[in-house]
């Protein structure tokens, strides 16, 4: 079976969908079979060596969301039919399908339903993409994917699909994401970002589905008692971020707050073991791979009690109301004054992450790729079936 596997902005700072399709395709290879996996590119450059490890063909002028969405159809299906391909992956939630010459099946992973729940704190052409475009294609795919039980009932309900071709998938730490040891190694990478313990750890993106607001709220509080600490907020400003600095000027934490901007998949176990908490007070996400990394490090996670997280830390971090600012607050201060309680979270969370693996991921998406192509009948397809 030739699978094509769309990629979508790998060549920028990946994003947690960035990471999935990475971290699925990685594991798709390494399962036993005769499947081939042929990569469908949109991108200038490839930072993660796909491309020579993978077959591949570009899709011109699709580098861009608006070109993808438009001109990408037509050259999906000329692409699949061009190198025969059996069926095709689209690991991004974008499903560029409806060109009406793709005669062979189609699977989308659709992370979550954020633009149906919390559409204020997206943009407005992503916002318009989920409620115009994704539904009618999303209906006719042969599967849709996604990550949680939740995102499940989501979609079902907000998409108007049937609750059969909706399947929850659970994603996985990478192996990189350990314990890493307080050594000289471990130091240098926090030097290099200006990091200085004990702080609180927040990665992410910093849009306002993120709640970043609120954690000060609730850091300005814990300061109180523990006027060392500081706050190291990872990764990237998105849309509608402006809120989150005058925030910082309003309670006054200046230096207290740090901002270290993206940081390399490499150097953030070392940044996650180093902190003496884990703080992840997002609204709404569709999995939430950062608690299930920094538990995977073996740092004490307090997250929200929303949306699909619940489901990932499981019994293993503590969960708050994300517009509780005086809980969190609370949870903050109880895992800095009881040792036993960071030590019983940080056990916790390391069987916790332990339960999840990308080849679990990769071996359920592989029977719904098999399932896809069995059920597509020989007159459907340009070229019959391959093994």
């Amino acid at each position: 079976m030739r699978i094509g596997y769309l990629t979508y902005g790998l060549d920028r700072c990946p994003t947690g969908i960035g990471r999935y399709a990475v971290e699925l395709l990685a594991a798709l290879a390494r399962l036993p079979g005769r499947h081939e996996l042929v990569l469908l590119v949109t991108e200038r450059s490839d930072p993660h060596g796909l491309w020579a490890r993978f077959e591949h063909h570009h899709l011109v002028g699709c580098r861009l969301l608006p070109s993808l969405l438009s001109i990408g159809h037509m050259q999906v299906g000329q692409t699949a039919h061009r190198y025969q391909l059996d069926l095709i992956h689209d690991p991004n939630g974008i499903a560029p399908f409806l060109w009406p010459g793709l005669k062979i099946p189609t699977l989308v992973t659709i992370h979550d339903a954020f633009a149906f729940v919390y559409p204020q704190t997206q943009a407005r052409l992503d916002v318009w993409r989920f409620r115009n475009l994704l539904p009618p294609v999303a209906r006719h795919v042969a599967q849709v994917i996604t990550d949680s039980a939740h995102s499940r009932q989501d979609l079902v309900r907000f998409l108007g699909l049937d609750p059969g071709r909706v399947c929850a998938i659970a994603l996985a730490a990478d192996a990189r994401f350990h314990p890493v040891a307080d050594a000289p190694e471990r130091q240098a990478i926090l030097q290099r970002y200006g990091v200085a313990s004990p702080y609180l750890l927040y990665t992410g993106g910093i849009n306002p589905r993120k709640n970043i607001p609120r954690l000060l709220e609730a850091f300005s509080a814990v300061r109180a008692a523990h006027p060392a600490l500081r706050l190291i907020i990872v990764g990237k400003p998105q849309w509608r971020s402006a809120e989150v600095q005058p925030t910082i000027d309003r309670l006054g934490l200046g230096s207290a707050v740090q901002f270290t901007g993206y940081v390399a998949d490499s150097d953030l176990p070392a940044l996650y073991s180093a902190a003496a908490c884990f703080v992840f007070p997002s609204l709404y996400e569709g999995f939430g791979l950062p608690p299930l990394e920094a538990m995977a490090c073996g740092t004490p996670v307090i997250c929200s009690n929303s949306s699909s997280l619940p489901e990932v830390v499981g019994d293993a971090a503590l969960t708050v109301n994300p517009y509780d600012t005086s809980g969190l607050a609370a949870a903050i201060i109880q895992v800095l004054d009881e040792p036993g309680l960071a030590a019983a979270l940080r056990e916790r969370g390391l069987r916790r992450a332990a339960s999840f693996s990308w080849e679990r991921t990769a071996c359920e998406t592989l029977a719904l790729y098999e399932r896809a192509h069995s059920q597509a009948s020989p007159a459907s397809t340009p070229h019959g079936v391959k093994g």
